[in-house]
């Protein structure tokens, strides 16, 4: 994947014309509408800027979070901005606007596009794959309640485990030497455990 940002932030300046190629082909010149400009800064740093907080705000539209990093956001950003393309495209510009209730014309701009919030291309690659929008956003706020559970599970479990160990290695001259070697069990359970994720991810 290509890097946008330095600190998983704020994106690079110059992402900003990977992001104007983008409207510019697919956007401008498809639907007649106006041509990716940085706003009344005429700076990229700025757009580059404003850009990185729009996308931190409409993370959950990204299938992000508060914490996600600007990298993935704005990768998911590309790929939403891809599918709402083709999804007006095949519907046309004016059955868009009935069906979102947007006024999608040719004064349109790039960040007029993008700017309250990016809702809009949550709701249009979902349509273009023939998904419920409020059902998807439901299943993975769902998801994502679920795996702060576990994690917080888990996190339990490791401090329950660290009082047993403490207390069964016991307090004679080798109980640090049971200790070790049972937190080294633990230590390379973790490790296998980690792997395994790092595997079915690919």
């Amino acid at each position: 994947m290509t890097c946008h940002s330095e600190d998983g932030r704020i994106l690079y300046p110059w992402t900003m014309n990977d992001a104007a190629d983008l409207w510019n082909t697919y956007f401008s010149q498809k639907f007649g509408w106006r041509s990716y400009t940085h706003g009344k800064s005429n700076s990229a740093s700025k757009s580059a800027f404003r850009m990185s907080m729009i996308l931190h705000k409409n993370a959950r539209w990204l299938d992000g979070s508060k914490k996600s990093d600007v990298d993935d956001l704005y990768e998911q950003w590309r790929t939403k901005m891809l599918g709402a393309s083709a999804y007006i495209e095949k519907q046309g510009v004016e059955e868009v606007n009935d069906i979102l209730g947007k006024q999608y014309n040719i004064k349109l701009t790039f960040w007029s596009f993008t700017e309250p919030d990016l809702s809009h291309l949550h709701e249009m690659t979902c349509l273009a794959l023939g998904v419920d929008p409020d059902g998807t956003l439901k299943a993975d706020e769902a998801r994502r309640k679920r795996k702060a559970e576990l994690l917080k599970e888990f996190a339990n479990d490791l401090k329950s485990f660290a009082k047993r160990a403490a207390y069964l290695s016991g307090s004679d001259q080798d109980s640090n030497r049971r200790l070790e070697q049972a937190l080294e069990v633990a230590r390379t359970a973790i490790g296998q455990a980690t792997e395994d994720l790092q595997w079915m991810e690919r």
